[in-house]
């Protein structure tokens, strides 16, 4: 009898064995990897056990797509050691500085073009904040709106192309990480519009104005052309084909090492330091993957997501079913990393999903956008967490601050639901 209610429940002891774990502190690559292959030798012999857990370890560690998570972690990396967050603000403030609250806009703006950099959410954060913080305490914004504009434009690192979560769910679901990359453009362009509409018509409104003249605006852009250029060039080179995401990921780490080399900012140093932060980074998204891999092999074997997938249509279906699943997300979002979130929660809304007829590329920009959610949800948000570390603004006030920023992204998973033009038109154009 026990033995049947594990072969019945095995899945579903795995998902609350991981849960203890991960709240008594154990890393979540850990959790992941202990729950499914303890609730496995409670239904097979320990030796088959072992045996599926190396293979499908040495499969999820194997995939080629991979190759591109560390080159653009590298390039992130390399750019923050390079002070490119403060050639892409003054940019930015050169150019919006005569409309109201010109210092907010500048941040999200500075925040959009460096996420089509980096593809890391908190690197955004960090490396604009940096920058952004101290002028905006000094021109009167307050700390919650400070650190609030810089935690929710840094969530646009992973939903403007390239994106490091969207090559994981590229990797989990087999989904063109080209398309996914394309399909991330028209929403993160709306995304980081919406953003920009708030700021402006927040208040209260600062109305300190920069107003270069045209030779200073073109001075201050042409020294920063050589970083303002690359989103545009990744972009340009997914998107007609003529190279891969991997081989885009390659030639933006030779473009920002020669830049910072030209510039004079990049120094053997500092390159090594980059690559060490890069290894870090790459070791530990690599195992969450390879465990994230046999956790999902576990679950799909024992029809946990296909379980769960038709028991939500069966009790709702469409917008509410919709509605279920941004619920479950903001509710994880509190007490998940977004890539261990993406990881644990995409096997088992994938199926859902795709009862509801979304596309996978569509419900691959829903499922980031919901990651976006979780990197500005308290407790866990690891945005404010960055914020709050390089700026020491309490977690309440950067979290009342990002609250606006968590409805705007609420909204855009509905419009993603309900317009899903606006996510394929651009990659069903690709040549």
């Amino acid at each position: 009898m026990v033995q049947d209610f594990f072969f019945d429940y095995g899945g579903y002891v795995a998902i609350v064995l991981l849960f203890v774990l991960m709240l008594l502190s154990v890393p979540v690559f850990v959790a992941m990897g202990v729950s499914a292959f303890a609730a496995t030798l409670l239904l097979e012999d320990p030796v088959h056990a072992l045996r599926t857990f190396i293979q499908i370890s040495w499969q999820g560690a194997s995939i080629f797509e991979l190759v591109a998570l560390p080159l653009f972690i590298l390039t992130g990396t390399i750019m923050q050691r390079t002070d490119a967050g403060r050639d892409l603000f003054d940019v930015t403030k050169a150019w919006v500085g005569a409309v109201p609250n010109s210092l907010g806009v500048a941040t999200i703006t500075a925040c959009g073009i460096f996420a089509a950099i980096s593809g890391s959410s908190v690197a955004t954060a960090a490396t604009v904040g940096l920058v952004a913080i101290p002028l905006l305490l000094k021109e009167g914004y307050g700390e919650s709106r400070a650190g609030g504009f810089v935690a929710g434009g840094g969530t646009l690192g992973i939903i403007i192309p390239p994106s490091i979560p969207l090559i994981l769910y590229g990797v989990i679901t087999e989904t063109s990480i080209g398309q996914l990359f394309i399909a991330g453009v028209v929403p993160g362009i709306l995304m980081m519009g919406l953003f920009v509409t708030y700021v402006l018509l927040s208040r209260p409104r600062v109305r300190i104005e920069y107003r270069p003249t045209v030779a200073e605006r073109m001075s201050t852009t042409r020294g920063s052309i050589g970083v303002v250029l690359l989103p545009v060039v990744i972009i340009v080179a997914i998107y007609t084909g003529v190279f891969t995401p991997t081989e885009v990921g390659a030639l933006s780490v030779l473009y920002v090492t020669a830049l910072g080399l030209l510039q004079g900012r990049l120094s053997v140093e500092k390159l090594r330091d980059a690559a060490i932060v890069a290894t870090a980074t790459t070791s530990m998204l690599y195992m969450l993957i390879v465990f994230g891999q046999y956790f999902a092999h576990f679950l799909t074997f024992e029809q946990v997501p296909q379980s769960i997938a038709a028991a939500i249509i069966e009790r709702a279906d469409g917008i509410w079913a919709v509605t279920l699943m941004i619920l479950a997300y903001v509710v994880l979002g509190m007490f998940l990393e977004s890539a261990a979130m993406l990881l644990i929660s995409i096997p088992i809304f994938f199926p859902v999903a795709e009862q509801l007829g979304m596309d996978p590329i569509v419900f691959g920009i829903f499922a980031v956008i919901a990651m976006e959610i979780a990197q500005i949800s308290p407790p866990i948000g690891v945005n404010l967490f960055t914020i709050h570390g390089i700026s020491r603004i309490a977690l309440w006030k950067l979290a009342r601050g990002a609250l606006p920023f968590l409805l705007i992204q609420i909204a855009m998973l509905y419009l993603v639901y309900l317009l899903p033009e606006l996510v394929l038109w651009l990659p069903h154009s690709m040549k």
